[in-house]
């Protein structure tokens, strides 16, 4: 079955709706807590789907699915705010951040120390990082194929997405996969073979 385009769809449906539960279910527990769950524990959550989606990608006509299936993944984590949404309302950056480590330390109630929320920042990021490798291989798989692929509408359409969270504080967002798709759509526009600009 594996051999045939109908697996990718069906791989793919299946992956969709289990990232979805668990995004939700994700969510919902966070609520019930009424307390933020750390991007580490979120973003590991997300990433137990990569060898699925790595399957995916393998097979017939599956790139285009798993391309879709990781922006997914990285838009779950975005939507979630972190322990830097249950801080207080101090200034993200400017005085003693020894002094609020302190403090924070020695109060649970003011919330999550700056040194957590520090933490939480460079989970977040060795997500984005790994989410990025993984699209730019998705991307050179997908351009392989030689689908009649919009190349530069994609890139259009993540660099939107990038300029919006950069406006929020959250970057960089696949800036490798970007690379690699702004390569490939400029050998595509100068009448190149598919899969050629992708190489990386």
């Amino acid at each position: 079955m594996d051999a045939m385009p109908a697996a990718a769809s069906a791989l793919n449906a299946q992956l969709d709706r289990k990232i979805t539960i668990v995004n939700f279910d994700l969510h919902r527990l966070q609520d019930d807590l009424n307390d933020s769950i750390s991007s580490a524990h979120f973003a590991a959550a997300m990433a137990k789907f990569l060898p699925d989606i790595r399957r995916l990608a393998a097979l017939p006509s599956g790139p285009r699915h798993a391309f879709e299936l990781i922006v997914k993944l990285v838009g779950n984590l975005n939507s979630h705010g972190g322990l830097e949404a249950s801080a207080p309302s101090a200034p993200r950056h400017g005085g003693n951040p020894d002094e609020r480590i302190d403090e924070h330390d020695d109060d649970d109630s003011a919330g999550p120390s700056a040194r957590a929320i520090d933490e939480d920042r460079r989970a977040r990021q060795t997500f984005y990082e790994r989410m990025d490798t993984e699209l730019a291989a998705v991307v050179a798989r997908r351009s392989a194929e030689g689908e009649d692929w919009p190349v530069s509408r994609e890139v259009k359409r993540l660099e939107k997405n990038a300029a919006y969270l950069k406006s929020l504080g959250i970057e960089p967002y696949f800036p490798r996969a970007l690379d690699v798709m702004r390569r490939e759509a400029q050998y595509r526009d100068m009448g190149g073979s598919p899969g050629q600009g992708s190489r990386y």
